[in-house]
């Protein structure tokens, strides 16, 4: 049997696995990816808009954040708390949303936190609840 200090950073390595897929199956633009990261009652609650529940999650992403040409996602400074099924991770976020495709100096950012609630399941860890609260706003000339 595992030890708790092994098991623990076990799960914190696949949480934050999870985090990292979660921002790159966006700017994939693999909103059905994306949606499958999480749990079938799940809470998106961004600063205009919340979705609620997996059914039509990848719809509702795809309306967001389809519509610019391109995006670019990062997090850092993880702040993970792991309490049995449940863990909280805390984050910086940035994200720049290119208007258009032949145009990079056509953008606008968006800096802020994230906060995450997974939840492990049989089949490992999920996303159950996202909370992105934005700091700061810019954009290109």
């Amino acid at each position: 049997m595992a030890d708790q200090a092994t098991t623990a950073e076990q799960d914190r390595v696949s949480v934050l696995d999870l985090l990292a897929r979660f921002v790159h199956r966006l700017d994939r633009r693999d909103f059905d990816g994306y949606a499958s990261l999480f749990t079938e009652d799940c809470r998106l609650s961004l600063p205009h808009a919340t979705h609620h529940g997996r059914a039509g999650l990848a719809a509702f992403v795809a309306a967001d954040v389809g519509e610019h040409a391109a995006t670019h996602h990062s997090t850092s400074d993880h702040l993970v708390r792991l309490d049995g099924g449940t863990a909280l991770v805390w984050s910086q976020m940035r994200a720049v949303h290119l208007r258009s495709e032949g145009d990079p100096t056509d953008w606008w950012a968006v800096g802020g936190h994230y906060e995450h609630v997974f939840r492990r399941g049989s089949d490992g860890w999920l996303i159950h609840t996202v909370t992105v609260t934005p700091v700061w706003l810019d954009e290109g000339p």
